[in-house]
Formats: C-alpha cells, structure tokens, sequence
C-alpha cells in the first residue's frame, strides 16, 4: 500500500512497480528506468509519490529513533480469523536529521491510517515495511508520538487461529522477526519500549491472556470483553505476547524477600486440563526459590509469572507469561525441564535479551543451563552430569556464535541449546564455582532490563576470574568442533613413591590445538590422586608423583570438557 493524499493498490499497477517500492525501501533510492517501463499517467503518480523517499534529505536509519512505548488496542473476530488494531507508539528522537520513519509491519496486515499531532501523515507500506513521512523536522531528545490504525488477517509465524474441543484458540509466538505479523514495531530484540499497555477485545466468554499485571476487564455491550494488560518494565516486541480462549484460572504464590510478600504465579489452562495443570505446576514455587538463589531475585517482581495453555506442539519464553503446549499438560513431571527452562529465560531472554539474534545462545544456552543446576541441586551432581552426557551430540553443527542471525535452523539448533549450556558447565569448571557463580550474578545486574552481548558476558567473567578469558570464547563461542585426546602413560618406580609421565596428544585438525585445564585422575591400591594440569598444544607430557602402585590413568572422568578420548598406545617422547 501507498498512501499520498490517497491509497494505491500495488496489484494493481503490477508486479513491478511493487517491487519497484520495495527496492526503494531497501536501498533507499528510486530507479527511474523501472518507471519509465510503466504508462506515462502511472509513472507521474509513482514519481509523485515518491518524491519524498530521496536519501539526500530523509534518513531512515532505525539508529535514529527508539520506540519507549507501545499502546495496543486489539480486537480479534475468531469467525473471521481477523484482527483489528491500533498501535500508538512513542518514539525518542536521537538524531535532529530524521525525516522518515521505518516500521517492520508484515504485508498481511493493512494499514488504514497513519496520525500525528491531529494530522494524517504519508506512508508506504510494502516489503513488511511501513514507511512513515514525518510532518515537520523534530530534535533530538524530542518524543513524537505516532497512531497507527490497521487491520488484517495475520499470518500463523505471528498469531495463529485455532481451537481446542470446537473453542476458538488464538495466540502469538514470539519467534525471532514475528512481532511485525500482528502490530507494527521495530522488530528486533535489543529495541526494548519502557513499557507497554495491551488492551484486547474478544468475543465473551472467550479469556485474553498477556504480559505483565492485568489492570482490568469491561463487559462490552456487544457481546465482547476487553482485558488490559499493563507491562511496567523494559520489553521487546517478539517477547509481547497474547493467548485468547475459554481459559480457567488458578494462582499459585510465590512469597519473596523472607516475608509474607507473595507475588501471583497465574496460570491460564484449558478447562478440560485444569486438574493436571495444577497437578504439574506445583513444582513451579520451588524452581521460582532456586532460580532466584542462583541468579538474583526475579525480575519481574510487581507483576506476575505465569503459563499460559496453547495449541501449538511447543513452548515459548513470552514476558512474564510463557506458553506451553496442551499436549505437554499431562500431569506428570516429564516436562519439568520446559518449565526451569522457560522460568530461566525471563532472566535470560527477556530482562537481558540479546544485542542482536547471532548471541541467542545466550539466552538458550542459559536457559538450558538453569535446569542442570536444579537437576544438581534437587537430585545431586551424579543427575547433573548425566544430564549434560546426554545433550552431547557428538558432533554440534557450526559455532555457537550464529554469524548470520536470520538463520532459523541456526538459531535454534542443538548447538545454540545444548552446546551453549556446555559452555557454561565448562566454563564453571574453568573459572571455579565461585567466581562462575558470582558472574552469573553480576551479568545480571549489570544489564538487567537492558540488552547484551557475547563480549559483555565475557568481560563480566573476566571481571569475576581476574584474567583473560578471550582464549575460551575463541574456542567455544566463536569456534568449532571439540578436542579429541589421545594419551599414554608409563609408570617410573621410585625409593618411596612413584611417577608417572603422562603424554597427551591432540588429534583433531581444527583447530590444532584446544587449550583446557584437565582433571588427571591416578587411581592406585592406597587411594585416587587428582591432579589440573592445563593442556594447550598438540603434544604435551607430564610428571606426577603418586603412592602406591597406579592401576589406571583418567582424563577428565567426571565430563566437564565436551571432548572425545581414547587410551592409545604409547608415542615418542621428546626430550
């Protein structure tokens, strides 16, 4: 769509000329030899239109201006699988050289009307952009506010329409990129608003589920109910979510700061599985009391926590309200590490997202990492290592590190989930318990209600450690593969004690070399002896001196390196 003073149909002045519009948005410039494809009177109209898309005089970079508020006013027709809205945005200047505005807004959604200051403003909206010309130059540091009233049929990567026993059943899926299918944003997660008011309208009896404290509800006389949600803290649009049927409702208190203080944990559950949900549930108070002990108090404290019950076969980490598959609502405690999961990610992911969709891990791996210290805290560390052996899949896929962050396959693949959780267990054991522990708190409160990235997390850890760490992030952040270790040892009898030397070679060709600390364990008829030796060269030997006579040599035996070993046979030594 292009709006002058009027709108224009791209179908129907063809193809080319719409993607004529989006090369202009992408690029900024306008290609008059593709105008002049088209009939004298069309290309006058474009032209004219266009006029005020010139990169000499409106820029459009997103850098220019933050939106600090979102106010969505929704109304959904189940009958119709339509939506209609109106998003008034504030924004902050931060340039005194923006003229243009640029939204992500998907094309199935149709924007209706643009307003400011009580007039109607141009736009273009084509190639999930909408493209907003300012009426008048605004400073830096200036609040501008923007009304945007649009309708349409959502496609399913945003907000879905379905139903569960003949009831309709609507909700959002906060994927990476999918906020702009169902409101206009800047769609990307290091963009955070202050806050947020969400207001849904539905068909009675129907249950709007959202982010962050529900203010209240009005019964409409046309048959509908509006509930409105009020977020008070720092979100990003993937992040704001809705979830809309015949819900019934229990709570659950979380009670914080050794008081009687208790905030609400709500849950929102398909009537038919409302015994089995608060069956399950139950576990959710104490992850709460564990999460916070390791990572500081939750962050979302004068709000709520909840679950909300969806249709689709999966889960995601929405603010303040993840949602959870009904088919994993069983009432057994099989999916308990969805639920330390999703808990995890309101600390990673959403209090602290990511700089940009290439430090995911951070939010998956963390996520991850949370259920295997409360499978260690609440079953012991024999639990937790077997948990960890089994997310070793051998072989990971590519860096932890996504290079190309709108690789969706790359974004949630078992390396950004299970080798990101092994780069913490490993860099716990690199760092010692202490100073992991205390890094994971002060990252944190570093950046809690802000974004982060890679680099940041590292610099905290370094901060904690009191040496570089650049070498580890290289090999297991940034880099691939693992290290395949092959040693030998021999024993040396001694007057009193024993020595053994030990070779360990490095047999993977990329890189060459890892360098780790290893746990060498030497088991002897008088005990075990654990010794660190730190390994970082394709072959290395080493000396210990033991009582007793040694009976076996161990590499890492408890797993806190993703590695593969092997005793092989002896080699050459250099001497």
């Amino acid at each position: 769509m292009i709006n002058g003073n009027r709108r224009i149909n791209l179908r129907a002045i063809g193809v080319g000329a719409a993607m004529l519009v989006a090369v202009a948005l992408v690029v900024n410039s306008f290609s008059t030899d593709a105008i002049s494809r088209f009939k004298a009177l069309e290309s006058r109209k474009l032209q004219s239109i266009f006029s005020w898309i010139n990169p000499a005089t409106t820029p459009t970079r997103a850098s220019d201006f933050a939106i600090k508020r979102y106010n969505l006013d929704l109304h959904i027709d189940p009958s119709t699988k339509r939506i209609s809205g109106r998003a008034r945005l504030d924004i902050l200047f931060t340039s005194d050289t923006l003229r243009t505005i640029s939204l992500n807004m998907a094309d199935s959604l149709t924007p209706i009307s643009v307003e400011s200051e009580n007039a109607a403003l141009r736009f273009v909206h084509v190639a999930n952009h909408l493209m907003v010309k300012l009426q008048r130059p605004y400073k830096a540091d200036s609040h501008f506010e923007l009304t945007i009233s649009y309708e349409g049929s959502p496609s399913r990567r945003g907000l879905a329409f379905d139903e569960h026993m003949s009831t309709p059943m609507i909700y959002s899926y906060g994927l990476p990129f999918t906020a702009q299918h169902w409101f206009p944003c800047k769609d990307a997660p290091a963009d955070k608003a202050d806050s947020a008011d969400i207001t849904i309208t539905v068909p009675t009896p129907l249950v709007a589920a959202s982010n962050g404290r529900l203010a209240r509800t009005t019964t409409n006389n046309d048959g509908t109910t509006t509930f409105y949600w009020w977020v008070r803290y720092p979100i990003y649009p993937d992040v704001i979510s809705l979830a809309v049927t015949n819900y019934a409702t229990f709570t659950l208190p979380y009670h914080y700061n050794d008081s009687l203080e208790a905030m609400p944990m709500t849950f929102y559950v398909y009537p038919e599985d409302l015994e089995k949900a608060k069956q399950q549930f139950r576990i959710l108070p104490e992850m709460m009391k564990h999460h916070v002990a390791v990572f500081g108090e939750y962050p979302f404290i004068k709000e709520k926590y909840g679950v909300a019950e969806f249709a689709k076969a999966s889960f995601r980490e929405h603010q303040t309200l993840p949602s959870f598959a009904a088919k994993l609502i069983t009432g057994g405690r099989e999916s308990d590490w969805i639920l330390a999961h999703e808990l995890a990610h309101q600390w990673f992911g959403n209090c602290i997202s990511v700089k940009n969709w290439s430090h995911i891990w951070l939010n998956e791996g963390f996520a991850n990492y949370a259920y295997a210290l409360w499978k260690e805290d609440t079953e012991g560390e024999e639990a937790y290592f077997n948990l960890l052996r089994s997310w070793d899949k051998d072989e990971f896929d590519g860096s932890v590190f996504i290079k190309d962050p709108t690789n969706k396959d790359a974004l949630f693949s078992e390396t950004t989930f299970q080798k990101g959780a092994w780069v913490l267990h490993m860099l716990r054991h690199v760092i010692g318990d202490e100073a992991f522990f205390n890094a994971v708190r002060s990252y944190v409160k570093t950046y809690a209600y802000k974004s982060a990235s890679t680099e940041d997390f590292e610099t905290v850890c370094e901060r904690e450690y009191g040496r570089p760490l650049n070498w580890f992030f290289k090999e297991w952040v940034y880099g691939v593969n693992r290290p395949f270790y092959q040693y030998t040892w021999e024993v040396m009898p001694g007057a009193d004690r024993n020595t053994v030397e030990l070779t360990i070679n490095q047999t993977q060709s990329d890189p060459a070399a890892f360098e780790m600390p290893i746990d060498v364990v030497i088991k002897t008829e008088k005990g075990e002896n654990k010794f660190v030796i730190w390994h970082k060269s394709t072959c290395q030997h080493f000396e210990f001196s033991v009582e007793g006579v040694p009976e076996r040599v161990e590499l890492d035996p408890e797993g806190w390196i993703l590695k593969k070993v092997r005793q092989g046979e002896p080699f050459g030594r250099e001497r």
